[in-house]
């Protein structure tokens, strides 16, 4: 007996990223290198390359064609991600979850997350507060 195969086979949303299918197992498993990695600051393209055992070339080829943006694009998407988790948590200083995902600068980690987000990281938590 066939099993029916599914018609959206060609692509799927993960992470609100429309992606193809097989490239789920890599970004699955790259996602996992770099939130093991986040907090450290040195930790880039090149440490995920030899975590992943592959080239740069073929790590930046198979992200961009999953995501459509560059592996320092996603390592940083990564750990802005973690930050916004942090920044749930009022006890933190800003700057002090800027070290903790890997930013050696707090105003750089500022103007990445404003631009990822639209809204600066005190903004984000203020918004928060007021929900809770």
């Amino acid at each position: 007996m066939r099993l029916p195969i599914s018609t959206d086979r060609q692509k799927y949303t993960h992470n609100n990223i429309t992606m193809k299918p097989l490239a789920d197992n890599f970004i699955t498993t790259a996602r996992k290198v770099i939130e093991a990695n986040y907090d450290n600051e040195e930790f880039g393209c090149l440490e995920l390359c030899e975590a992943l055992f592959m080239s740069r070339s073929n790590v930046h080829r198979k992200v961009k064609n999953a995501l459509n943006i560059s592996t320092s694009k996603f390592i940083m998407q990564v750990r802005l991600e973690k930050a916004r988790e942090f920044l749930s948590q009022k006890d933190q200083s800003i700057a002090s979850i800027a070290y903790q995902v890997g930013f050696a600068d707090a105003n750089y980690f500022s103007r990445a997350f404003s631009t990822f987000y639209g809204v600066s990281p005190t903004q984000y938590r203020q918004t928060l507060l007021k929900i809770y």
